[in-house]
């Protein structure tokens, strides 16, 4: 093809219009064709979930088994948060939607492929004649021709669209003024279209591209937020096993501090130094504490439960009666967190917030194209070709004229004088011209236009909204960490006054200065204490992790990374 534009080029005899028109439809084909790194990014293939090395032993994460101990199996916070990463059905479920929206750039990008065709097919015709000279003389005319194309189309983010067609023919007839049987033609095409407005230009052409890697991304970030959620929900899981087993332990401690003053009773009792009727409230008090110790074993078994349903514990049956027991301690210093600080970091992490902002970005995209779709559509247009004939006389030829027909009879060429005839452009042709087009009222491009800037307008007003959600949730996430960390301290002073006052009081009741029911009111305090005392680390603890989750920094925290 190259060669044959050359060589029109070249040759000084050619129409003038001609060569002008190649070189500009040359310099379309090979000029408006953009780089590859035109093209829109490519998203990842898929979504993984890796960890950052930090040099720790994360238990369970390489595919070993956990080890169990006395029916037990402590964890880290850190190995509970990579193995539900890697074991949580939920996130398993949702790292597939990213992958199910990248397939949309695919197919946008799909629009810009090349596409090929070809089709070979044979046709044998038998017509009547109704005069002489249709018939040469015969009743009937038979026509018989194999025929072979060839077309490749490609459509230019440019707005550009290309066509080349190679249409070839081997054709047969008994008609007596055929001069070439068979004949044999061949013509090599190529046409161009460039829209002048409506579709012109690599913003336009790439618009559903960008799109939809925004929408990749978007989907990305919800992602994100979906196992932020999810492993805070896991960590709030984690800490309540923590107060449940501190709790279960203190009704435990307030039990036999029970039963103590029980078998204490009975002793008196026993030397008579005690009355009988003071040894039912004791039972009484052993009874209620034994029932509260049931219930506070089931709901720990009941929490545990469903932290090994979130770490996909149950695939296995060994895991099944095991008892999940927290590895870390609670924090008791004070993490302090600037309001100014962790609202910026908000604005720069967190997956909600992105997301406001892409689809602004998506949503402006929309209006620029839409508005482009308003205009009359004037594309030029041109077709520049050349084409070849061959073929060997009809022995049978008539020369309706008169005259001589002996030379066309011994005429004969093949296939590669088509070509040559197709190489020396003395047989061209070309078309150049420009089309107008325009719907009267144009009313639906008008209302998708519409709809676009309404569309750009509700997104910019969801992102305020957004922003005042941000401040907001991060407000009250810091006050609430200030507050449960004072609640530590005020409990603690709680605990340790309860424990002395309960020391005094039993002083008191060994010397006959105070009651049975005073000792016992004392032991319930002490245990409820202790509960308050526990509840206030672990809140504390859920707080900050609420906290890192407000600000979008919950995976930055544990060194992990979304991909």
């Amino acid at each position: 093809m190259m060669t044959f534009l050359n060589s029109v080029i070249r040759k000084p005899h050619v129409y003038k219009p001609l060569r002008l028109m190649l070189v500009v439809l040359s310099m379309l084909t090979f000029v408006l064709i953009p780089p590859a790194g035109i093209t829109a990014q490519e998203a990842p293939a898929d979504v993984t979930i890796q960890e950052a090395p930090e040099g720790e032993t994360i238990q369970g994460v390489s595919g070993e088994e956990l080890v169990i101990t006395d029916n037990t199996i402590k964890l880290p916070l850190k190995s509970v948060i990579v193995l539900a990463l890697k074991n949580n059905l939920q996130i398993a479920f949702q790292s597939l939607e990213p992958g199910l929206i990248e397939t949309n750039i695919m197919r946008e990008e799909s629009v810009y492929d090349f596409n090929f065709s070809t089709q070979v097919g044979k046709s044998r015709r038998v017509t009547q004649t109704a005069n002489l000279l249709s018939g040469a003389g015969n009743d009937s005319v038979w026509q018989q021709s194999w025929d072979m194309s060839m077309d490749i189309t490609k459509q230019f983010v440019t707005g550009t669209s290309a066509e080349l067609k190679w249409v070839s023919s081997s054709a047969r007839t008994d008609f007596l003024f055929q001069g070439l049987v068979p004949e044999y033609q061949s013509e090599l095409n190529l046409s161009l279209v460039q829209p002048l407005l409506k579709d012109m230009g690599i913003d336009i052409g790439k618009s559903m591209i960008k799109v939809a890697n925004l929408n990749y991304e978007i989907s990305q970030q919800e992602f994100k937020k979906r196992v932020m959620d999810i492993l805070f929900q896991i960590e709030t899981l984690y800490w309540n096993i923590f107060f449940q087993m501190e709790d279960l332990e203190a009704r435990e401690k307030s039990l036999e501090a029970a039963q103590a003053l029980e078998r204490d009773f009975r002793l008196r009792i026993d030397a008579g130094t005690l009355a009988p009727i003071e040894i039912y409230q004791a039972e009484a008090t052993v009874a209620e504490r034994n029932q509260d110790l049931i219930v506070a074993r089931d709901l720990l078994k009941d929490t545990q439960d469903d932290l090994k349903s979130a770490l996909n514990f149950f695939q296995k049956s060994t895991y099944w009666e095991v008892e999940l027991i927290p590895a870390d301690e609670p924090r008791t210093e004070l993490v302090k967190e600037d309001l100014m600080e962790s609202i910026k970091e908000a604005f720069a992490y967190r997956p909600d917030y992105n997301q406001a902002k892409m689809d602004i970005e998506s949503r402006n995209i929309m209006v620029k194209y839409t508005k482009n779709q308003t205009l009359p559509r004037v594309d030029i247009f041109g077709t520049v070709g050349t084409m070849g004939l061959g073929g060997r006389g009809n022995p049978d030829t008539l020369d309706f004229t008169g005259g001589d027909s002996s030379a066309a009879r011994e005429f004969s060429t093949g296939w590669s004088d088509v070509w040559d005839n197709m190489g020396t452009t003395d047989f061209y042709n070309y078309t150049i011209g420009l089309k107008v087009e325009f719907p009267i009222g144009n009313r639906f491009a008008k209302s998708q236009y519409s709809k676009a800037k309404i569309d750009a307008a509700r997104a910019a007003t969801y992102l305020k909204d957004i922003e005042n959600i941000v401040i907001t949730e991060v407000k009250e996430a810091v006050r609430q960490v200030n507050t449960d960390f004072e609640k530590i301290g005020a409990a603690q002073k709680s605990l340790r006054s309860s424990q002395e006052k309960l020391d005094a009081e039993e002083i008191k009741f060994d010397v006959g200065l105070s009651t049975t029911r005073n000792v016992l009111d004392f032991q319930d305090d002490l245990a409820r204490a202790a509960s308050r005392y526990a509840l206030s680390l672990s809140q504390y603890e859920k707080s900050l992790a609420n906290l890192a989750r407000t600000k979008g920094v919950m995976l930055d925290n544990y060194n992990i990374t979304i991909e």
